[in-house]
């Protein structure tokens, strides 16, 4: 179907004959292979960003697009509506009732993919804010540690004069290392400045 020639309603049935067949094949045992010839049916390769259901809707709607700003376009729509059918996967709306939803106020393809745009910025925030989280726990949980650190002593003839232990808290485990190096290079310096005496 093109969508220049294509009526709303036209448009709307092809969407949701679309996403059926997306659920139809995202069951079959056979996706992969069924993904991989529409792959080879659209011409072009697929990038990591690319979902299945871009495939399946170009297959189903003719986007157009001979110059290159038609071609920016026809991306545009594309993703508009890949975007709306993700939003109807999540609503757990049944391709059937597609049509039906899209004529009640306020619903349709641009607001359904702006829903998903929401959605998908609401969980990738949230996303965002578990990690901090478990990592602020992480770092705690850290500071929390005794850290136990010697240094040793040495008298000018290089024997032995005595060895400390310094139990540290509060650091975290990479500041404890950079603490441990440092140490080890004064007592390194130490014993050579006590032989060359």
């Amino acid at each position: 179907m093109n969508i220049r020639k294509a009526s709303d309603a036209q448009h709307l049935e092809a969407i949701a004959l679309a996403y059926a067949t997306y659920i139809r094949i995202s069951a079959s045992l056979l996706r992969a292979a069924i993904m991989a010839e529409l792959e080879i049916l659209s011409g072009r390769k697929r990038s990591r960003t690319t979902h299945d259901l871009h495939l399946i809707v170009e297959r189903f709607v003719s986007y157009g697009g001979e110059t290159a700003a038609e071609r920016l376009a026809a991306r545009k729509l594309i993703s508009r509506d890949v975007r709306a059918i993700q939003h109807l996967e999540s609503a757990k709306v049944l391709p059937s009732r597609v049509q039906a939803l899209a004529a009640t106020p306020g619903q349709g393809l641009h607001a359904w993919a702006r829903q998903r745009a929401v959605a998908k910025r609401v969980c990738s925030s949230s996303a965002n804010a578990m990690a901090e989280a478990r990592r602020a726990k992480a770092e705690a949980q850290q500071r929390a540690l005794i850290h136990e650190v010697s240094m040793t002593t040495r008298r000018p003839d290089g024997s032995q004069k005595a060895k400390r232990r310094y139990a540290i808290t509060g650091v975290l485990g990479a500041e404890i290392v950079g603490l441990r190096r440092r140490l080890k290079g004064l007592e390194g310096r130490n014993a050579r400045k006590t032989l060359n005496r």
